[in-house]
């Protein structure tokens, strides 16, 4: 295996058999549980900020745990090879249920904030080395027939949490939302703990420390330049952001271990994944968060409604995902994310026309289903363009970093969304805007069909 967590000779690490069984259990559990937990809040949060008194910090509960997913991402992949698999497992595992049950023993939002740094970064261990994981415990043809249940289990986490946390909310209490995950993870580490072992350690991994440091400020930097506030503060934190990327920059280029080789910067493909990566979490993530608080402020419904209300956007990501491979191989990414990302942009401008004139909640929920279906295979395609451009043994690192860009971009965008909050049809339109620029850039720079081939 690789820097990267891909296993290019997998060393199955469970015999087939309960052990694997009890093993691939884990790993599940894990995958739906930081799945959910990304979504769960989203119907919850409202009714959070508003008993806890920190309405105006309301964004900084999504952008804080989607940063610090990013950092999360980042460090551990790498980690996971030269640490061992299950050391990586169990400190994110760890990291993610102490900061779930601070989340749920807050008593003020700049706590709950706080807690959702831990979260975050635990959740963003967990994802990449679950993934390992599962390489460890299947063989590569074994791998092609289970990966539907990883994608199935995934995809249920993102689609039920919404209704879970509206339903907790209105039956229970807000902070179930976030001890649920205690019980379950806690289940999930026993299960690894007692069914899987780890490959050998590889000593000859090397792990840039300098390199996540200075992306994680670069990126914090940012979102503190999007808090409103002083605007000479503002500046001061852009400036800064802008420098520290520039440190960064300079650093990777000289780096044994970068976190992206500079050969892959220039690949179109891997490129473009980036780009789309990014677009595909700033809608996503910001529809995720504004939308259900458009809902109970403005429309009056319950946190229950609230979730559902994001349930079409979420089936009609599933649904365009399953075009999004067609639509790859018969026009490369230039057609599969150029068109997803319009049509997106179509769902998100209806949203925003919805809101604005007051269409009622059926139209609205007919433009977030537009926008999922655009979104699904804009999203996927974004990830498996560069991944059939990269060598195999760069897959891994192609793979974290275009995830990362997408956390990245979903915690910059319900930042600046902020700047603007209360007036919910602007932030619609703006988060239109910006995905219609994705469409055109994609449409130009992407490669198409002929470029498009697969690396080896």
């Amino acid at each position: 295996m690789d820097g990267s967590g891909i296993t290019a000779e997998p060393l199955v690490s469970a015999r087939p058999g309960t052990a694997r069984r009890m093993a691939t259990g884990a790993v599940l559990l894990a995958l739906v549980v930081s799945a959910f937990e990304g979504t769960v809040v989203t119907s919850a949060m409202p009714t959070i900020t508003r008993e806890l008194g920190g309405q105006h910090l309301y964004s900084w509960v999504f952008s804080a745990f989607l940063f610090a997913s990013t950092v999360g991402v980042l460090i551990s992949g790498k980690l996971a090879d030269r640490l061992g698999r299950k050391p990586v497992f169990f400190a994110g595992m760890g990291l993610f249920l102490v900061g779930s049950a601070l989340c749920g023993l807050a008593q003020s939002v700049p706590g709950l904030i706080a807690f959702r740094v831990l979260q975050g970064l635990g959740a963003g261990a967990l994802q990449p080395t679950t993934l390992v994981i599962s390489a460890d415990l299947y063989t590569l043809r074994e791998r092609a027939a289970v990966q539907g249940l990883f994608t199935g289990a995934w995809g249920a986490g993102n689609v039920v949490g919404p209704l879970i946390g509206g339903w907790l909310v209105m039956h229970a209490s807000w902070r179930w939302v976030f001890l649920v995950n205690v019980p379950v993870g806690l289940f999930a580490a026993a299960l690894l703990h007692f069914s899987y072992r780890d490959p050998p350690r590889r000593r000859d991994v090397q792990v840039d420390r300098w390199g996540p440091v200075l992306a994680g400020a670069s990126a914090a930097l940012l979102l503190f330049s999007l808090e409103p506030g002083a605007a000479s503060l503002r500046w001061l934190c852009a400036v800064a952001a802008v420098g520290v990327g520039f440190v960064l920059v300079r650093h990777q280029r000289k780096a044994v271990s970068p976190l992206l080789p500079g050969a892959l910067l220039k690949d179109p493909a891997v490129l473009s994944g980036i780009a789309g990566g990014m677009a595909s979490g700033a809608l996503l993530y910001s529809m995720a968060a504004w939308v259900p608080l458009w809902m109970t402020e403005q429309g009056g419904h319950t946190p229950l409604a609230a979730g559902l209300a994001l349930l079409p956007m979420l089936l009609g990501w599933s649904v365009g995902s399953t075009f999004g491979v067609k639509l790859l191989v018969r026009g490369g990414m230039r057609l599969s994310a150029g068109v997803g990302f319009a049509v997106a942009s179509v769902g998100a401008a209806w949203l925003a026309l919805a809101a604005a004139r007051g269409w009622g909640v059926p139209a609205a929920l007919a433009g977030l289903a537009v926008l999922g279906m655009g979104l699904g295979p804009a999203a996927s395609t974004s990830l498996l363009g560069p991944q059939s451009r990269a060598p195999w043994h760069h897959r891994g690192i192609v793979t974290s970093t275009v995830y990362a860009t997408r956390l990245l971009g979903g915690s910059l965008m319900v930042a600046a969304l902020a700047l603007a909050s209360g007036h919910f049809a602007l932030q619609f339109a703006i988060a239109a805007g910006l995905t219609a620029i994705a469409a055109l850039g994609l449409a130009w720079a992407a490669p198409g069909r002929a470029e498009a081939s697969t690396g080896d």
